[in-house]
């Protein structure tokens, strides 16, 4: 015998369980929002901090990682904050983009709520600066320069520690283009061109093109707040790296540009 009730009944499980479903989702929308909102909330503090402190001429885009972020508020750390700054001025360096990198931060649940992190304990702070082809020219006085990966010509490309150039040099009637390494030895950075790869119309020779590319550079002078540890190209830039380990943060520790007398060093 056919029962009718048992087609509603099920309508009604369905309809029941619809409507849970859109509940759960609601909620979640809405602590994601909370979530975002009070991320955020950090993210602009720290900004105007850094902004403030550094002198900075621009406001740095800030990240404060975990997802949810809020999370932070049981666990009691925050996974990373980054302060990243494109085209600022630095004394005899030109326009370099910077960052400063903070893991695993310990904060009490008012800082994660406010951004404060003036006082706050990390685990590691790596600070970078940026030379792309302008800067880099700069320093070679090579106005034409251009730098690419040589093995990889993506736009994000993977991080190298060879660099191609080119860009005609003082004196050379074309550009010609090389391939260098990008080597640290101790506080000292060497940019050692080793193969022409185009002469262009030159007739130099390959050790006056090769040496018309080569660069020196002692590290401490970068406003990274020590001796390099890391070098490599990466997105159309030569990076160097800095890090420090155990830190107890104070402001300017956030700011992208440092120098090793712990002063800002933005023009």
């Amino acid at each position: 015998m056919h029962n009718d009730s048992d087609p509603r009944a099920r309508r009604r499980g369905a309809h029941a369980l619809l409507i849970t479903i859109i509940f759960f989702i609601a909620v979640g929308l809405i602590l994601w929002a909370i979530d975002a909102a009070i991320a955020a909330r950090a993210e602009h503090r720290i900004s105007q901090t850094v902004r403030s402190n550094a002198q900075l001429d621009q406001n740095p885009s800030v990240y404060v990682g975990g997802v949810p972020y809020t999370a932070a508020l049981i666990t009691g750390k925050v996974p990373e904050i980054s302060v990243n700054v494109s085209d600022v001025e630095v004394a005899d360096f030109g326009l370099l983009v910077a960052g400063t990198s903070v893991t695993d931060l310990k904060l009490s649940r008012s800082e994660v709520l406010s951004g404060s992190v003036d006082g706050a304990k990390a685990q590691l702070v790596a600070r970078n600066v940026g030379f792309d082809a302008v800067a880099v020219g700069k320093q070679l006085g090579i106005d034409d320069l251009d730098l690419s990966n040589p093995y990889d010509i993506s736009p994000a490309g993977t991080n190298a520690s060879e660099v191609q150039l080119r860009g005609t040099p003082h004196g050379f009637h074309s550009p010609v283009t090389v391939q260098a390494d990008l080597r640290l030895k101790g506080e000292d950075f060497y940019l050692t061109p080793t193969t022409v790869m185009d002469r262009g119309d030159n007739t130099a020779s390959d050790a006056d093109i090769l040496a018309a590319f080569d660069w020196t550079l002692n590290t401490r002078t970068l406003p990274i707040n020590a001796q390099a540890s890391y070098v490599y190209f990466s997105g159309g830039t030569i990076r160097f790296e800095a890090q420090e380990r155990n830190v107890t943060l104070r402001l300017e520790d956030l700011s992208p540009l440092r120098s090793t007398n712990n002063k800002v060093v933005v023009e």
